[in-house]
């Protein structure tokens, strides 16, 4: 289990002039974790009205299981202690959880290993060392009619092949409620976390250290996060088993879910909450002071990768693979090469599919059925071109370096985890 020095959340009031603005130094007056959201503003919402969409930023009929199962609204706020996070929405019969990601260049890349809550997701990790991908440092996760969410924290290394986290009920180190169950509207899960085990993935050890001073006339222990920090949080629906995805996210990503459990869950788009960009405290010199804000708008602090409303694609590769070439003799120095297509075709005008990316593996088998070698795996490429003729050639080796014998061979490409793939066969002549 993590360090029990992480401070217990208490909810009394350590201030009396609560503020009853968004973001206050102290909110434990008017927070109230109980699975309900009644208490929290409308600036305290991560999904507002899209004015160019003309539709708002997360319907509430958008899951692949209709109604039933689906995340309607992630609420956000923050005291100078405490972060608050709340998923609205209704489960059926299965499960909500609650992405953050809390430090640049560490977190999980997948849910498909791990020791607890084993999921058939997969984050896009893109640039995540400078801060641009999606790497879940800790979740929040609760089920149907379960009273109780867990925060479940990414420990950073591998046990027996399996990625090692830690599975955290209410009560130590955060505090939390639920109250889905069934169709029942207005129902929610409430977590709220200490800066100190938000931050718990830090490198240079758990949390963020304390620091005593005095503003506005009352000294105050503050946790310092890092300056100028910025949350990336996500959720979604999801069945109830090991291995299997779900038919929800929020935001919405660029591809479209499946109705079907098992089919894996690219995320691919989440929102970035700005925690710190004032300087409430006297120490930031005028910028960040490593304290985050109060006395402001949530809201204001929300932007996403991709905009959302988003209405997915399920891209598939071309039934027909291009090839230059129906035979060719590698001992002269020949290769094949392929072109990657997608379809539907992308729309070019449609500004969402500049920024759309696929996920594309392809590899080669002889005629038997046997695996031969591995061209690329799950490499990322644009949706409006996928093809890169500098990678898309075989040379006849298998995965040795070693030239193979002459006969049939097939190029197999698939995309996005297995959700299609095609094949195309040709000759080797030696």
């Amino acid at each position: 289990m993590l360090r029990r020095a992480l401070i217990p959340l208490v909810f009394t009031v350590l201030i009396t002039s609560t503020a009853l603005a968004d973001t206050a130094r102290d909110l434990s007056g008017r927070m109230n974790v109980d699975g309900y959201t009644t208490e929290w503003t409308d600036l305290e919402r991560v999904f507002g009205y899209n004015l160019g969409a003309q539709a708002p930023e997360e319907a509430i009929d958008d899951s692949k299981w209709g109604s039933n199962n689906d995340v309607n609204q992630i609420r956000v706020t923050w005291d100078a202690n405490y972060l608050y996070l709340a998923v609205e929405g209704k489960i059926w019969g299965n499960n909500v959880i609650l992405w953050i990601d809390s430090v640049t260049g560490s977190g999980l890349t997948k849910m498909t290993d791990l020791t607890s809550w084993r999921r058939n997701f997969f984050f896009d990790t893109t640039g995540v060392s400078r801060g641009e991908g999606f790497a879940p440092d800790l979740f929040a996760a609760t089920w149907d009619q379960n009273l109780s969410p867990h925060l479940v924290v990414d420990l950073g290394r591998r046990q027996n092949d399996k990625d090692l986290v830690d599975d955290e009920q209410t009560g130590t180190y955060f505090f939390s409620a639920a109250t889905f169950d069934q169709g029942n509207s207005g129902r929610s899960m409430e977590i709220a976390i200490p800066w100190k085990s938000v931050y718990l993935g830090q490198a240079n050890g758990p949390g963020v250290r304390d620091t005593t001073i005095t503003v506005g006339g009352v000294s105050q222990t503050f946790p310092r996060i890092p300056r100028g920090a910025v949350l990336r949080i996500a959720a979604c629906v999801t069945t109830g088993g090991d291995g299997l995805g779900g038919p929800d996210l929020a935001p919405d990503p660029s591809i479209e879910l499946s109705n079907e459990g098992g089919v894996a869950v690219n995320v691919d788009n989440w929102a970035y909450v700005s925690l710190d960009r004032n300087d409430d405290t006297g120490m930031g010199g005028g910028g960040p002071d490593g304290i985050a804000d109060w006395n402001v708008a949530p809201l204001d602090r929300i932007s996403f990768r991709y905009p959302p409303p988003i209405f997915g694609l399920r891209n598939c590769v071309s039934k027909e693979i291009e090839i230059d070439r129906p035979a060719f003799r590698p001992d002269l120095g020949e290769k094949i090469n392929f072109k990657p297509a997608l379809e539907p075709k992308p729309d070019p005008t449609d500004p969402i599919n500049a920024l759309r990316k696929v996920s594309l593996t392809a590899n080669i088998f002889d005629a038997q059925g046997r695996f031969v070698r591995n061209i690329y795996l799950g490499q990322s490429r644009p949706v409006l071109n996928p093809a890169n003729p500098a990678q898309d050639f075989w040379d006849a080796r298998d995965e040795r370096g070693l030239l193979v014998r002459p006969g049939v061979y097939i190029l197999r490409l698939v995309v996005e985890q297995n959700i299609c793939r095609s094949t195309r066969a040709f000759v080797v002549v030696r």
